[in-house]
């Protein structure tokens, strides 16, 4: 799967020919060149082909009309090969405004006390909820190709990826963004995790450790940080370029001052 990275990081950065995409498609070993496109469009990568170039939409996209989908989930362990998710909850966001929201719980026979104290989720609440296998291909259909966005995204990309990978659906493509890694580099706080910002920003939510309303509480984290961008963030490409810890700017950031 090295070279399908490697496409999606360059991907990231510049539109390639049709011809360069097949050629990389058949180095892969993984993907027919015939079906390579609509494959990685299954599974979440926002491909688009215009005039004989492939692209991410997510590279044109201003950032401001692309469709985020901020994503919780409750679980009841750590390890996605030995645990399993209990709760989803996720929004659709774009242009300032929620356009869809989905939330389930999912069935499991087995819930450690110590998450129930954590979630006040017990076991016998999940005992006629859905299959796991029913609500990731739902949440997967809702999903579509939007940027996944959480906070500490590759604990839940990865658990819903790792899921639906073993239960034969594949792993995701999508374009993900972390809003702890976006408020550290926008917002002024001693600390990151969502309970302390949710309380330093005034931040209203109904319940924490419940899923959707912690993906609420992402988005809203998001909305406060983008108000602090630097002006030269125009595409979604370019958010997700500067939200990483690992890229620099040699421009001044400004971030939100804890008093204010």
């Amino acid at each position: 799967m090295r070279e399908i990275e490697n496409l999606i990081k360059k991907l990231s950065k510049e539109k390639i020919s049709r011809e360069n995409f097949e050629e990389i498609i058949e180095k892969s070993e993984v993907l027919d060149k015939d079906f390579g496109f609509s494959f990685l469009q299954a599974y979440g990568l926002p491909l688009e082909e215009s005039e004989n170039e492939i692209y991410l939409k997510t590279l044109l996209t201003p950032y401001k009309e692309q469709t985020f989908c901020f994503v919780d989930i409750e679980t009841n362990g750590s390890s996605p090969s030995k645990h399993q998710i209990i709760e989803i909850g996720a929004i659709k966001y774009r242009n300032g405004k929620e356009i869809a929201k989905f939330e389930s719980l999912v069935h499991c026979d087995f819930i450690p006390e110590y998450i129930t104290k954590i979630t006040n989720i017990k076991t016998e609440d999940l005992k006629n909820a859905c299959s796991l296998k029913s609500v990731l291909v739902k949440f997967k259909e809702f999903l579509k190709d939007s940027v996944f966005v959480a906070h500490n995204v590759n604990f839940d990309f990865n658990f819903i990826s790792n899921s639906l990978d073993r239960l034969g659906y594949g792993k995701l493509l999508n374009r993900k963004l972390c809003t702890i890694d976006l408020a550290k580099k926008t917002i002024k706080a001693e600390k990151y995790g969502l309970a302390y910002l949710i309380n330093h920003l005034n931040i209203d939510t109904p319940a924490h450790h419940r899923a959707l309303a912690d993906a609420r509480s992402a988005l809203r984290v998001f909305e406060e940080s983008i108000k602090y961008l630097p002006p030269d963030i125009k595409t979604t490409e370019d958010l997700l370029r500067f939200a990483r810890p690992n890229e620099f700017s040699s421009k001044k950031r400004k971030k939100k001052s804890s008093s204010s």
